[in-house]
């Protein structure tokens, strides 16, 4: 079985479209990051210097994630069409002989069912222990616990970040009404998800590509005019000043820099919405761009103005524009609410199909897109959590969950693509040695310095969160190895 979009003759003019498309769905989080990285940091004392290390870091943060493990790596590691940590997770089954899966592989292009000799002892491995078993399962799960948590906190973030600049502008404007219509907002944007994918992203993608097309004009205008040699701190070279002269401290500022990849995770998780070649054109020639451009601006700006940190987006709008652009950041973090929503849709009905999740209703929208679903329950259940984050925590504490949520997500789809060049691509050792030391290296350091901080209220409340989310799941690790009663098939309809 073929992703449903790759079935028919989706020709040149189509694929664009369909990029055109995932402007509205796919990557509202990752291209809205600008409002919120910089007043995440917890700078001292700014300078030049530390900026151009911070700047070069999210460069590279961005280049290496996102361009090179998403776009050129993860795509390709779908299952059926489907992206995700469960999609690799049911890919890894599907050609060893373990889960729930492992009696479906007659019907499917298994490596295994070709040549069942050649079978490597990582796979043997597999089949033997129910703890590696129980491990690699764990590690699906768990990544599905974060990228539901980043579903809640996306839209959170998001809005907050693009209501406050109402507040830079207006100091007679109150905090808790930022957050009553930001709450506002987020409730329309819930109501709107039972017209599906489709409608969605057509009402969405004007203002994403308003968005994605002003925001690096802004940035070139204020390197012109602030800092023109803002680009040689692409040399990573600057990234070893920034560490060697900051100590502690700049450790401390990887907790804002890892923000400037969030949303990347919804490239792949989104993948049944659209296809590959649409959402690798929409990131080479728009996304990634836009971000080079206006974090470049940002931090050029910030160079000669570096005690504007805490309203980093804001600051650097000529006031000229100011109110357009704020107009579309609002409207364009309203967006960047949709890519992680859908993505959660996607996420939760493929743990459903493999039997590790409650049953819930899931809703196809679409005709034509087996991938594009609509989980009422799920949905409300999102609205109410993400409101409640909002009106309870405010801006304060979102940011240090955030950052756990991101980096672990990333973290965890990194060990089980390298699972899939082992044991599914067979990749050559020494590829995979590089991928897995490069990429667990970089995302490791993100994950160790969330996990070391001082836990904080919110960050406790989403740990009971998760733990309430995974003791309600119905967990089928007693039956792994084990044949299920009946046979669960994509894009049945399931009802609470």
């Amino acid at each position: 079985m073929v992703h449903p979009l790759e079935n028919t003759n989706v020709g040149g003019w189509s694929n664009v479209v369909l990029a055109y498309k995932t402007l509205g769905v796919v990557f509202g989080g990752l291209v809205t990051s600008p409002l919120y990285v910089y007043p995440s940091m917890p700078l001292k004392s700014p300078t030049e210097e530390k900026y151009l290390g911070i700047f070069s870091i999210m460069f590279w943060t961005l280049t290496l994630i996102g361009v090179v493990k998403y776009c050129g790596i993860a795509l390709k590691a779908d299952d059926q069409g489907e992206g995700g940590t469960f999609a690799l997770y049911s890919l890894l089954c599907r050609n060893m002989n373990i889960g729930i899966l492992s009696s479906k592989r007659a019907n499917s292009n298994s490596i295994l069912s070709e040549n069942t000799e050649r079978r490597s002892r990582l796979v043997k491995f597999f089949e033997k222990s129910i703890v590696a078993r129980r491990g690699l399962l764990f590690v699906a799960i768990l990544g599905m616990c974060m990228l539901i948590g980043d579903g809640i906190l996306t839209p959170a973030i998001s809005v907050l970040s693009a209501m406050d600049g109402v507040k830079a502008r207006f100091d007679s404007v109150s905090k808790s009404l930022v957050e009553a219509l930001s709450a506002v907002v987020l409730v329309v944007i819930f109501l709107l998800q039972k017209y599906g994918t489709s409608r969605v992203s057509f009402m969405f993608s004007p203002i994403m590509a308003a968005w994605t097309l002003s925001t690096p004009i802004v940035g070139i205008y204020s390197i012109v005019h602030h800092y023109p040699s803002i680009f040689k701190a692409l040399s990573p070279h600057y990234i070893f000043l920034f560490f060697s002269r900051n100590g502690k401290e700049g450790w401390l500022l990887l907790g804002g820099t890892i923000l400037s990849i969030t949303g990347s995770e919804a490239m792949f998780a989104d993948l049944g919405h659209f296809n590959k070649r649409s959402i690798q054109l929409a990131f080479f020639f728009t996304i990634y761009p836009s971000l080079v451009f206006t974090y470049a601006g940002q931090t050029a700006y910030l160079i000669k103005n570096p005690d504007d940190f805490k309203d980093g987006f804001y600051k650097f709008i000529p006031n000229a524009v100011y109110w357009p652009i704020f107009i579309i950041a609002t409207l364009a973090a309203i967006v960047a609410s949709q890519s992680l929503i859908s993505a959660t849709f996607s996420v939760i009905k493929q743990s459903v199909v493999l039997d590790y999740f409650p049953r819930v209703k899931v809703v196809h929208t679409s005709p034509n897109n087996e991938g594009e679903v609509y989980s009422p329950e799920v949905n409300y259940i999102l609205m109410i959590l993400c409101v409640a984050v909002i009106l309870i925590f405010g801006d304060g504490n979102i940011a240090n969950a955030f950052g756990v949520v991101v980096s672990l997500v990333m973290l965890l789809t990194t060990i089980l693509l390298t699972l899939v060049m082992i044991i599914i691509w067979r990749t050559s050792p020494l590829l995979v040695a590089l991928y897995f030391s490069v990429f667990f290296t970089m995302e490791g350091v993100y994950t160790r310095f969330y996990i070391s901080k001082k836990c904080s209220r919110f960050d406790r409340f989403m740990l009971v969160f998760y733990e309430v989310l995974h003791g309600n799941s119905r967990s089928a690790l007693p039956s792994l190895g084990v044949l299920p009663p009946q046979c669960i098939e994509v894009g049945m309809l399931y009802e609470a």
